[in-house]
């Protein structure tokens, strides 16, 4: 009798382990599902939906009823390449590279700094923290809003200039005004991550340098640069990867109206936003040719990013 106990009760417990078990299987399937969906539908898809694009070339029919598809060849890649070497795509080239030199050569050396001075909590480091931390708590549309309004009406009101930072006809003071705005808004990022990186340094690391009677300076250069390399790295590598995409938030600031300068990121907004059309014009170029820009710039950036990568982990410190 106890005999038949035990076995039903061990029975049931097989039974409940095993339903257990097909719940989490199913539960692990439906999570995964979703995100493996996703990457097929957006990234796979739209990616090789592109590459298509790139070499077709759509014709409207004579009565503007629907149109014919051609093989373009490399139509569309030359059309693409002289933009990309025209006056405006050297000036947009220009523009973005000169963002990114401010970000690499000024942002990541000071935000490396604050961020080393907010782990170690010296005197106003939460005020730092704050200042810092701010763009990236904040909506980017408000902080672009809130900065236009204090480049022109709080400027306007104070120097009586009434056309502000952003108005008029100096390229170089619109540019500089909105480079501004992205230095700022950059630092919240680096800060966090750094800091957060910083704060995942083991302790008995630190001890042991003071220890050996390590000062403020060759503790930030021989222990807290090398463990975090890896992230400084990954900044440098999206900030390349980003050079032709970044916008400066210009349609925050300028939203339609196009100042007096450009770049890839906000040429490629407009071009397709509104009515995206599968035909060029004066104004605008077809689909089919900003996909051949997008695989042009993408064949000159990716062999770039991964050089430098390979560059950095190369030559970079070494955290042992």
């Amino acid at each position: 009798m106890e005999n038949n106990v035990l076995e039903e009760t061990k029975e049931r417990k097989k039974k409940k382990m095993t339903s257990l078990h097909t719940q989490r299987k199913v539960f692990y399937i439906v999570m995964f599902s979703i995100p493996t969906l996703q990457f097929f539908i957006f990234y796979i898809y739209a990616n090789f939906n592109s590459i298509l694009f790139a070499f077709q070339k759509y014709t409207p029919n004579l009565n503007d009823l629907g149109y014919q598809v051609e093989f373009a060849f490399f139509d569309n890649f030359e059309t693409a390449w002289n933009k990309i070497m025209s006056a405006d795509g050297w000036d947009m080239i220009l523009n973005s590279l000169q963002l990114y030199a401010w970000n690499l050569l000024f942002v990541t050396p000071t935000a490396l700094l604050f961020s080393y001075y907010i782990s170690k909590q010296y005197k106003f480091s939460g005020f730092f923290r704050v200042v810092l931390y701010l763009p990236t708590i904040v909506s980017s549309l408000i902080m672009a809003l809130l900065y236009k309004y204090i480049v022109t009406d709080v400027y306007g009101f104070l120097t009586g200039d009434k056309v502000g930072l952003l108005g008029g006809t100096d390229t170089d003071r619109i540019y500089y005004t909105v480079l501004f705005f992205n230095i700022w808004i950059a630092y919240g990022s680096n800060v966090m991550l750094y800091t957060g990186a910083m704060s995942n340094i083991d302790t008995s690391i630190l001890e042991a340098a003071k220890l050996d009677g390590a000062n403020t300076i060759q503790e930030f250069g021989y222990i807290y640069l090398p463990l975090i390399f890896p992230t400084i790295i990954t900044f440098i590598l999206t900030g390349i990867a980003g050079i032709f995409t970044n916008q400066m938030a210009m349609f925050h600031i300028f939203g339609s109206n196009v100042p007096s300068f450009d770049v890839f990121g906000y040429f490629f907004y407009r071009q397709t936003a509104g009515n995206p059309t599968l035909f060029p014009s004066a104004k605008k170029m077809s689909l089919p040719e900003l996909s051949a820009l997008g695989l042009i710039i993408t064949a000159i950036i990716a062999p770039i990013t991964l050089l430098v990568r390979k560059g950095l982990e190369k030559i970079g410190p070494s955290s042992d």
